[in-house]
């Protein structure tokens, strides 16, 4: 280091902050003091490391993260390309501000408002969408940044019933359905109320995906294939088409449930057959943890929500619970009686 009074009065500070073979500095003070300061400063921030420094700010708007995460990820997502839609929507109608100011209290005020026009469970995936965003940059090092959403907590909603078909239900639902002009929709609905499969499931089937008396489900919503089996007839009927097995028939099956009188739920229709199946299947003494791998559900809590209708459901409640052999000996009535 060189500290070098000029005959002007100030001083020329020479040094290299870093050390030997570092950058090289040559700076003029008005006092010597000044310039002893901005030496210690620079040698202690270089001693710091660059993990000291400020980041850059980053000046990429919501739509520029969405689109990074779609590279990144949401591609390789069976349902990427309708996620980057919703998420795009989102952006446009949040102003597409800049991410880095983009704050909790931007998204709760947004959500106050989008819930005039939308369903909580729309919002909810909404935010769900967005917190995947930042979750997945973040996660791939391209969003240096909190998560905005991390501590956002969900609409909590109320569990709605499912709604299933009686015998006598499906009875005048296939009446229907065998006089409708697209027969492909009566062999859909069978395989559906035969395995559980959701409607895209059955409807997309091919020749190559019935084997050995089973059925194997390829398009599923969470990507994983489910090989179910199927009685014999349904087995013949299938092998003997070619090719994909069925041509787009929902709209047939929708029509026969109005022309049969069933009244379901607004967005039940879809899945009304699978709901029937697992319905049916508990009430017949079915195994939930069987009927988890038959509907293809990752979390048994899905499953759960058709455990009541198992005819022992809680039945070891009466039997197992502290007073059980009161019940057994009357001691209950004469208690009670007293």
């Amino acid at each position: 280091m060189a500290l070098q009074k000029l005959p002007n009065n100030r001083w020329l500070l020479s040094f290299r902050p870093t050390g030997v073979g570092g950058k090289y500095v040559r700076k003029r003070f008005d006092t010597k003091a000044e310039a002893l300061r901005y030496k210690a400063m620079a040698e202690a921030e270089s001693a710091r490391g660059k993990e000291w420094n400020p980041a850059p700010v980053d000046r990429r708007v919501l739509s520029e993260l969405v689109e990074s995460w779609f590279r990144f990820h949401g591609q390789s997502l069976k349902d990427g390309e309708k996620r980057k839609r919703v998420l795009l929507n989102l952006c446009e109608r949040l102003g597409d501000p800049v991410a880095s100011q983009f704050s909790a209290r931007d998204f709760t005020a947004y959500r106050e408002n989008r819930l005039k026009v939308v369903s909580a469970n729309t919002v909810n995936h909404e935010q769900a969408y967005l917190r995947a965003v930042f979750n997945e940059l973040i996660r791939v090092e391209d969003w240096q940044r909190a998560n905005p959403l991390e501590k956002v907590r969900a609409i909590r909603l109320d569990e709605s019933e499912l709604t299933f078909l009686s015998l006598d239900q499906i009875t005048a639902l296939f009446d229907e359905l065998r006089k409708s002009k697209n027969p492909d929709a009566l062999v859909v609905a069978t395989i559906c109320l035969s395995t559980g499969a959701r409607w895209s499931e059955a409807e997309s089937l091919r020749a190559e995906n019935v084997y050995s008396n089973k059925v194997m489900f390829t398009n599923t919503k969470n990507g994983k294939n489910r090989a179910i089996p199927i009685d014999a007839e349904l087995y013949g009927l299938l092998r003997s088409r070619k090719g994909r097995l069925f041509g787009y028939c929902y709209g047939a099956f929708r029509h026969a449930v109005q022309r049969s009188g069933i009244d379901l739920p607004h967005g039940q229709l879809s899945h009304v057959l699978r709901h029937t199946f697992a319905s049916h299947f508990m009430m017949n003494g079915g195994n939930i943890l069987v009927l988890q791998r038959v509907l293809g559900h990752a979390d048994i809590k899905m499953t759960m929500r058709y455990a009541h209708f198992s005819p022992d459901h809680f039945e070891d409640v009466i039997r197992f619970n502290p007073i059980s052999k009161w019940t057994q000996s009357g001691h209950i009535t004469q208690a009670c009686s007293q």
